[in-house]
């Protein structure tokens, strides 16, 4: 525990730490220093010495300026707290009202929102969008009369409606309306939404699903989303700092946590405006966040809660290829988890709990380059505090002489589709593999059935292929080929 301390303090040096230990109870303290300490990889080589790094560290080196994060433990926040680069920390003072995109974690939001006003009766998920919508006409597309688009079917991801996610838009550009987005007229950096497959027969992600039901909501209220939003589901929860106004009033600029790219410089303006509330609109941090899960904990354990627990256990029991409503749902003897994840430009996010420990996590990092560190956050959070899910893969090293990583790098066409590559450092003797939006995998040689790598960071797995003379490999089950 000493050591743990230590490194605490010398951290502090180094870091804001926004909130005061004072308050938290000394194990609380102890597995707070151990999760700032231990921060993981989610792989682990069997017969080394695993290695860790702190929250610190890993900041400095993916270039990410700040953390909101707030720790679940039994169904309470146990503690949280904001972290600052100090290489960015002449830029911005963060403290506990700050606030950053949530990014897609508006959409869980928003559908629990819209779940207390079924249950209250003021509106119906089941019946047809349309006969909610005032000046605006669902193109025909695959739904009909007896198969229509709804609410329900809006919020679980299987409307048929377009796929897709929001780009947002520049402080200095004009921000469109909902129904300039779902028409998608000039000026707009979305497609227009179609109905694109029969409602109910596949699931896809859908931003403009999202706005549609946005657009619902405010016929129905005749009132601004962000008003609908904060009564029946940010004041509710206690979400003091949360906020789904677009663009975000100006005596708010000074709370927010700037979003920054991949290089390290700031977003022009600072944010983009995401006029598609629903789907990416809310401000919010990690506190106001971890509120929002334990109420759905609350619910499903039969406790005090805005939701209901028929409710919490009717949507669960929706289960559609691991999901339900967006949430990814993970099952682990008598144990169920809901994890959710985000991205604005700027900025990345993610939350989980377990509704039969209530114990859980919520992160909001102000960096294109946050996914990693998200990602580390959970696993090392289930070291510490023992959680049943995101659990560390182990495999062997294996040792790949440079003539053969060599021969990997080029041009490969991946599931017919995007151009991945393949490049080989010679200084580290490794290879990577480059997505097209620059984002970079170093990968690991490891023993397997073909010539195998892994990404230590995600657990990424890239097989290439003995019977093609290694000139094509499998990712995500799909197959790229050198071009």
């Amino acid at each position: 525990m000493t050591s743990l301390m230590n490194k605490l303090f010398f951290q502090s040096l180094i870091f804001v730490f926004i909130t005061s230990c004072a308050s938290i109870p000394h194990k609380s303290l102890e597995r707070k220093a151990q999760l700032e300490a231990e921060i993981r990889e989610k792989v682990t080589f069997l017969g080394e010495a695993e290695s860790f790094s702190s929250i610190e560290n890993k900041m400095l080196a993916y270039n990410i300026p700040a953390l909101s994060l707030a720790v679940i433990h039994q169904g309470e926040i146990e503690w949280a707290d904001v972290y600052q680069n100090a290489n960015f920390s002449d830029e911005q003072k963060l403290d506990a009202s700050s606030i950053f995109q949530a990014a897609s974690l508006s959409k869980p939001v928003t559908f629990l929102a819209a779940l207390r006003m079924h249950s209250a009766g003021e509106i119906d998920l089941d019946k047809n969008i349309e006969d909610y919508l005032k000046d605006f006409e669902l193109p025909q597309g695959k739904q009909t009369a007896e198969n229509p688009v709804t609410f329900r079917n809006l919020f679980a991801h299987t409307s048929g409606i377009t796929p897709g996610g929001y780009q947002g838009y520049a402080k200095g550009l004009v921000v469109p309306s909902d129904i300039d987005i779902l028409r998608g007229t000039e000026g707009v950096n979305s497609p227009a939404i179609d109905v694109i497959r029969p409602p109910n027969e596949t699931l896809a992600y859908s931003g403009g699903a999202y706005t549609l039901a946005e657009l619902a909501l405010q016929d129905i209220y005749n009132d601004e989303f962000s008003n609908i939003m904060r009564k029946w589901i940010l004041e509710p929860a206690g979400m003091k700092h949360s906020e789904f106004t677009q663009p975000l009033p100006a005596s708010k600029a000074n709370q927010v946590a700037k979003g920054y790219v991949q290089s390290g410089d700031v977003l022009d303006g600072g944010w983009r405006n995401h006029p598609e509330q629903a789907a990416a609109g809310l401000w919010s941090n990690a506190t106001d966040m971890a509120k929002f899960l334990i109420e759905i904990y609350n619910a499903y354990q039969g406790k005090k809660s805005i939701f209901s627990p028929s409710d919490i256990k009717s949507i669960l029991s929706q289960e559609r290829d691991g999901q339900v409503y967006g949430f990814i749902l993970n099952r682990a003897g008598d144990d169920v988890s809901i994890t959710h994840y985000g991205g604005n430009a700027g900025y990345r996010t993610g939350m989980t709990i377990d509704l039969a420990s209530g114990n859980g996590l919520v992160y909001l990092i102000n960096s294109d380059n946050g996914g990693a560190l998200g990602n580390e956050l959970l696993l090392s959070a289930s070291q510490v505090y023992n959680w049943q899910h995101f659990k560390q893969t182990s495999v062997s090293r294996k040792q790949v002489n440079s003539s053969d990583l060599k021969q990997l790098s080029g041009e490969y066409k991946w599931n017919n589709q995007l151009n991945l590559s393949v490049e080989y450092d010679e200084s580290n003797n490794l290879i990577s593999l480059i997505f097209p939006n620059g984002d970079e995998y170093k990968l690991t040689p490891i023993v397997g059935d073909e010539l195998n790598f892994i990404h230590p960071n995600t657990g990424v797995e890239v097989a290439f292929l003995m019977k093609d003379d290694f000139k094509s490999f499998t990712l995500y089950g799909q197959t790229a080929v050198k071009l």
